[in-house]
């Protein structure tokens, strides 16, 4: 015999608690003849009639009266049940687990997690600062925060704010010693500067004849901040690769080989399965959302 269908159990619960057909159909939001047609198709799947139908009332039989204390408290644990998962949908709770790249940590993260502990005061979120690549399922994290192209297909993916510009700088004091590269080659006759613990950070890579041309990076100073490098640069040190972003407050740098320059690098949220995404997991990546377009609307103004 096939399974009994769920939606013609809590029909037929309906009616005996209703006293009714048209009080079932009114607590379930269906039609009447649709409450009649699942009760009847349960009676046939049973084998026995569970209601006594007349013009005026609906009775239960013996047998009906057996089946009904059986299934009763299992529909009333799924409607609890129903019950609970939307009062967590609507306040998240639980634990989530996060890492991104160390120095957009530094920049978002107060902002992001401020807004996000405010709305959500039952979450516990732990975060990793890390620019080492994270194997989320391996390593039992829920998401990541990356800065793209993105190599696994297997993850889902959310846009965050604008894509960032990545450009090489220097200050007009250095350029005025040293010279101005005019091609990627004419790097390595440079002091560079360099972001270390990323896969790429001793090949910057350039965009030459349509393809892509990476150059060997023998660093001059190596610090883990973009702050830094940027302040550095614009005290004359050297040549300095980093985001749009952070060469923006220093007016002394200078940016060189923009022609060569890749596109601009999108961030994203990525987490592995948009199945059973827990309420505490969607809220945290809807915030990063709205934090990070905010971010470069005000960049913008």
């Amino acid at each position: 015999m096939p399974g009994i269908d769920p939606n013609s159990i809590t029909a037929f619960v309906s009616v005996v608690a209703e006293k009714g057909f048209r009080g079932a159909a009114r607590a379930l939001g269906i039609p009447k003849s649709t409450i009649s047609q699942r009760v009847a198709q349960l009676e046939e799947q049973l084998g026995a009639r569970l209601l006594s139908r007349t013009t005026r009332s609906v009775a239960l039989t013996d047998i009906g009266a057996s089946f009904h204390r059986e299934v009763a408290p299992a529909v009333a644990t799924l409607r609890a049940a129903e019950t609970l998962v939307g009062q967590l949908a609507s306040h998240p709770s639980g634990r989530v687990r996060l890492t991104l790249p160390t120095e957009l940590g530094y920049q978002v993260l107060d902002d992001v997690l401020g807004v996000y502990a405010e709305r959500y005061p039952d979450v516990k979120v732990e975060v990793d600062l890390s620019d080492r690549h994270v194997n989320l399922v391996e390593e039992g994290y829920d998401l990541a925060v990356r800065i793209g192209p993105l190599s696994d297909s297997r993850l889902v993916a959310r846009r965050l704010g604008q894509p960032q510009a990545l450009g090489v700088y220097a200050s007009g004091q250095y350029l005025e010693r040293a010279g101005t590269p005019r091609r990627p080659r004419d790097l390595v006759r440079h002091r560079c500067l360099l972001m270390p613990g990323t896969r790429s950070a001793s090949t910057w890579s350039f965009r030459v004849a349509r393809k892509t041309q990476s150059v060997s990076i023998d660093p001059y100073l190596a610090v883990n901040s973009f702050r830094v490098l940027a302040a550095l640069a614009a005290r004359g040190l050297g040549l300095v690769r980093l985001p749009e972003r952070y060469a923006l407050p220093h007016p002394a740098l200078i940016e060189v080989l923009a022609s060569y320059a890749l596109p601009a690098r999108q961030v994203f949220a990525v987490y592995p399965s948009a199945r059973h995404v827990s309420p505490a997991l969607r809220a945290l990546v809807d915030v990063l959302a709205e934090r990070f377009e905010l971010a470069a609307w005000r960049e913008g103004q």
